[in-house]
């Protein structure tokens, strides 16, 4: 993990050249910032910036003291071989709950009641 005296490094290569940028709160979803803001300290709950983390060798964005760097670090195995395993498991267990899920297309509620009168005017001409 990364902490504020030792060096930030990647989790998914593990470089050393780490930068953080800022991204707006709003634009980060409310569990990751409040886990954010709980190992930041009292103080960082006033602003309105989260510092995401982005690898300078290979692109990675994550966002420090996170459920999402843990995860990233198990996957590329720096938490070691068990943690890998637990990590790559959940995450077929995840494609797979996605693939079983069938996807309805959304329709609007305006398009199925045009449809559902259309269908109603037709049945009516056609019956009288």
């Amino acid at each position: 993990m990364t902490s504020a005296g030792a060096s930030p490094s990647c989790p998914r290569c593990g470089a050393t050249n780490v930068q953080s940028a800022p991204v707006r709160r709003a634009s980060v979803p409310e569990a990751v910032a409040a886990e954010y803001f709980r190992g930041a300290g009292s103080g960082a709950h006033a602003t309105d910036v989260i510092l995401q983390s982005v690898c300078g060798r290979c692109g990675c964005r994550w966002i420090p003291r996170t459920a999402e760097e843990r995860r990233l670090r198990a996957l590329s195995g720096q938490l070691g071989p068990e943690a890998m395993r637990a990590a790559q498991a959940e995450d077929a267990a995840t494609k797979a709950k996605a693939q079983r899920r069938v996807a309805l297309p959304k329709i609007p509620k305006r398009t199925l009641v045009i449809a559902a009168v259309m269908t109603i005017v037709i049945l009516l001409a056609l019956l009288t």
